[in-house]
C-alpha cells in the first residue's frame, strides 16, 4: 500500500497549496492525442499540452479540478476528459472538446477523487473508476451533459484504474483490494471477480485488437504484471522479475510489446506473445531518478512516452517493429 499512500499525498499536497509546497506536480496522467499530434498530461489545476516531439509544453487548458488524476480521448479525437476532484471529499470529471481544449461540460456524483477514466471505443460510453470504492458508467451525446447510467458496486477499497474491453461487451476495473473486477457494459452486473494479485493493483491496461479473447495487462504493489482473458475469467501468465512496486502500463500499437515501469524508475519492454514458462523481459532501461507513474506509447509506435514524481514527462524512442 505504499504506493497507494504516496499516490495519494500527490494530490493531497498539491491541493494544501499554502502549507506545503511541491515543486511540480506529479505526472500521474499521460496520453497522446489519437492522432499523434500532442501529448497531454496533468498540470496544477490544468492541462498541459506538449509537443510529441520534445516534449516541451506548448500550451496549458485551465481545469477548475483541484487535481486532475486522470485523462481520456475518445478514440476519434473530439473529447477529452479529465478527471480527479478533491481527496477525501469529491470526485469530478470535465469534458473539453479537442483540439480547441474549450470547456464543454462539468459533471461527476463521486464522494472522493476519481482515479481512473476511460471511454469505448464508440465514443458513446465514459468509465470513472474512484477511491469511493465505485466505478460509474455514463452516456456520452453531443450537445447534453454526460448522464450516470450505472453504478459498479462490490469493491472494498479504492478503485485505482479501469478500462472498456475492446470489444465494448465488458468493463474491467482494478482496486487497492487486491482484485480486478469484470462487469457487463449493458447492465451492470458483476461477471466474476480475479484475485490473484497480493497487493494493490494500480495500473490495467488492453492489448490492442488482435485475434482471439481480449487480453488485458495488470500491475501493481506486489511487483509482478499478470496478463488476463478477463472475459473467460483466465489468467494468461505472470511477469516478475520487477524489484518494486509497479504504477503503469502501455502496450505497443501493434500489441508486441508492454511496458511496464514504478517505484524503481525503469521501464521494462516486455515480449507480448512470450509463453507462461518466461517472463518476456527484453530489455530495461532508466528514465530518471524516481518514481515513473504514467507511461503512454504514441500511435505510430515510434515513441514512449514516461510521466514521473518531479513532474517531468521524458521521451525515449523505440525501435521500429521489425
Amino acid at each position: 500500500m505504499r504506493s497507494a499512500v504516496r499516490c495519494m499525498m500527490a494530490g493531497v499536497l498539491a491541493w494544501m497549496g499554502g502549507c506545503l509546497t511541491l515543486p511540480a506536480v506529479p505526472v500521474t496522467a499521460l496520453v497522446y492525442s489519437p492522432d499523434g499530434s500532442a501529448l497531454v498530461n496533468n498540470g496544477d489545476r490544468a492541462i498541459e499540452v506538449r509537443s510529441p516531439k520534445d516534449a516541451t509544453v506548448q500550451r496549458r487548458i485551465e481545469c477548475p479540478l483541484p487535481r486532475v488524476a486522470a485523462l481520456a480521448f475518445s478514440p476519434d479525437g473530439h473529447w477529452l476528459v479529465a478527471a480527479g476532484g478533491e481527496p477525501g471529499v469529491r470526485g469530478e470529471a470535465v469534458l473539453f472538446s479537442w483540439p480547441e481544449g474549450v470547456l464543454k461540460h462539468r459533471f461527476g456524483k463521486h464522494e472522493d477523487l476519481i482515479m481512473g477514466v476511460a471511454i469505448d471505443l464508440a465514443a458513446k460510453r465514459l468509465v470513472t473508476a474512484s477511491a469511493d470504492h465505485s466505478a460509474k458508467v455514463w452516456s456520452l451525446g453531443d450537445g447534453v451533459a454526460p448522464a450516470e447510467s450505472l453504478i459498479l458496486t462490490g469493491h472494498s477499497a479504492p478503485v485505482l484504474a479501469v478500462a472498456f474491453s475492446p470489444g465494448d461487451g465488458s468493463i474491467v476495473s482494478a482496486s487497492a483490494d487486491r482484485s480486478l473486477k469484470v462487469w457487463s457494459a449493458a447492465d451492470g452486473k458483476l461477471l466474476r471477480s480475479l484475485g490473484h494479485h497480493t497487493e494493490a493493483v494500480h495500473a490495467l491496461a488492453f492489448r490492442p485488437s488482435r485475434e482471439g479473447p481480449a487480453t488485458c495487462a495488470s500491475a501493481g504493489d506486489d511487483r509482478t504484471v499478470r496478463v488476463w482473458q478477463p472475459e473467460i475469467g483466465r489468467m494468461v501468465r505472470i511477469v516478475r522479475n520487477h524489484d518494486g512496486p509497479l504504477l503503469a502500463l502501455a502496450w505497443s500499437p501493434d500489441g508486441r510489446h508492454l511496458f511496464s515501469a514504478g517505484h524503481e524508475g525503469l521501464i521494462r519492454r516486455i515480449d507480448g506473445d512470450s509463453d507462461g514458462d518466461s517472463d518476456g523481459i527484453g530489455k530495461e532501461w532508466g528514465s530518471g531518478a524516481d518514481w515513473i507513474y504514467a507511461l503512454g506509447v504514441s500511435p505510430d509506435g515510434s515513441t514512449l512516452a514516461a510521466g514521473d514524481w518531479t513532474g517531468g514527462v521524458k521521451l525515449h524512442p523505440l525501435p521500429p517493429a521489425e
